[in-house]
């Protein structure tokens, strides 16, 4: 097997709680076996965590603890190979107050409020939509602020 040119992703970014699936596609021939590692321990398969058919590796419900170094390992009988990655895992951002309906006098100004929870080493960019377009700041600026 050979991983010269299809490497595990180096990173792989992931909510807790969320669904992942590492690729692992060795040009290998004959079709090779696969074995996965979490750091230096080989994993074992769970009702959350399988090898599926062509080697990727799937985590469901992925928690915390998850988080690490994996390698997938490719062996038939002309040798072994493998190729490590990373999967990190980020709480889920939400949103805790969003805007909501209300009666307005034309000409009167109004704030909608949006706060949202996040996972602090992620920058959170905020797009706001007017009747299902993108509000373009810049453009409409005299209608529009932040």
């Amino acid at each position: 097997p050979d991983f010269s040119k299809t490497l595990l992703k180096k990173l792989t970014l992931v909510k807790v709680g969320g669904e992942v699936i590492i690729e692992c596609k060795p040009k290998a021939s004959p079709r090779p076996t696969y074995s996965w590692k979490k750091g230096k321990d080989i994993l074992r398969e769970n009702e959350r965590i399988t090898v599926l058919d062509d080697g990727s590796l799937r985590i469901v419900n992925v928690t915390k603890s998850d988080a690490g170094s994996y390698t997938c390992v490719a062996t038939n009988h002309f040798g072994t190979a493998s190729s490590t990655g990373s999967l990190v895992v980020k709480d889920p951002t939400r949103v805790m107050v969003s805007p909501f309906s209300m009666d307005v006098t034309v000409g009167e100004s109004i704030v909608l409020p949006c706060q949202v929870s996040h996972d602090h080493s992620l920058d959170i960019v905020f797009t706001w939509s007017f009747n299902g377009h993108l509000i373009d700041f810049e453009k409409d600026g005299d209608h529009f602020e932040r």
